[in-house]
């Protein structure tokens, strides 16, 4: 579906829990809670377009959605992060104003505003959950790739993530067992695992698409903070594109077997070798 240019996919596990809703005679539920979604792809739409991104698709899924944008905007951590928090902040901030006008008897109470406040909560709090694909897992990958690097801190990202699913996973089934809560909680960190594994098989497509990109952006670079890296000479070349600064310029200082410098390869240089070369076992000193 296409709406002003964006395309809206609704992804067919959304449709088989909104086909339970409707068995379950849970439609009032399953419509608050599909709109809530959309405006909340929204909020991060809106963002992103102020940072200068353009979204292509929005797609649905059970317990939330997932915009597409162009450029990679999950390589910029300042810019991730801004665009990740305003799904929630939206929805926190409209339950905080709803329940301020229920309380203050300017709204009258009724089911539906009960639903709004409710489903606000919940998609505003369980997005913040730090586990990927939520946006709290965004926010969380931002920080660890700023501080560890493009590689390392997907690679981190998305181990703890694991560990949050997990443990979803094993408290559901106790407490499930216990009679203390239904199946949407544990379904909910089921899915939550099947899309991270799906975001680990996509993360060296996303890199190379973002070395593709920042290769071009180097080419008209008038000005941008330096970031140095000592690396030993029998480094490939394939591993130390994983050492580039997200929000700086990198140099790298080759050394040598007596860990003399031998040469210091631009971030640009390093990258045209990369693209360049067929031999993927190419070392950081054979391109001084």
């Amino acid at each position: 579906m296409k709406f002003w240019g964006l395309t809206i996919k609704v992804n067919p596990l959304f449709l088989l829990v909104f086909f339970l809703f409707f068995l379950l005679d849970m439609m009032a539920e399953a419509l608050v809670a599909f709109g809530l979604v959309i405006i909340h792809e929204f909020a991060h739409l809106i963002m992103a377009y102020s940072a200068g991104y353009k979204v292509g698709r929005i797609e649905i899924f059970p317990f939330g959605g997932m915009a597409e944008y162009s450029g990679l905007l999950e390589m910029e951590p300042w810019q991730e992060i801004r665009v990740a928090l305003a799904g929630p902040v939206f929805n926190l901030f409209f339950a905080l104003l709803l329940y301020l006008f229920l309380y203050s008897g300017l709204l009258k109470t009724n089911h539906y505003l009960l639903l709004l406040l409710q489903y606000n909560l919940l998609i505003g709090t369980g997005n913040l959950i730090p586990a990927l694909p939520l946006d709290g897992g965004r926010v969380l990958r931002a920080f660890l790739v700023r501080s560890r690097g493009i590689k390392r801190g997907n690679e981190l990202a998305i181990k703890i993530s694991k560990y949050f699913a997990i443990s979803g996973i094993l408290v559901g089934i106790i407490v499930l067992s216990l009679g203390k809560a239904n199946l949407w909680f544990l379904f909910f960190f089921f899915f939550i695992y099947g899309m991270i594994n799906k975001e680990e098989k996509q993360l060296l497509y996303y890199i190379l698409q973002y070395l593709s990109r920042r290769e071009d952006f180097n080419r008209g670079l008038k000005i941008r903070e330096l970031s140095g890296q000592v690396v030993d000479g029998s480094l490939p070349v394939k591993e130390a594109i994983y050492y580039l600064n997200p929000v700086k310029y990198s140099l790298f200082y080759i050394l040598d077997l007596n860990s003399n410098i031998i040469g210091i390869i631009s971030e640009s240089r390093l990258l045209s070798s990369y693209f360049g070369q067929k031999d993927k076992e190419l070392l950081m000193k054979d391109i001084i």
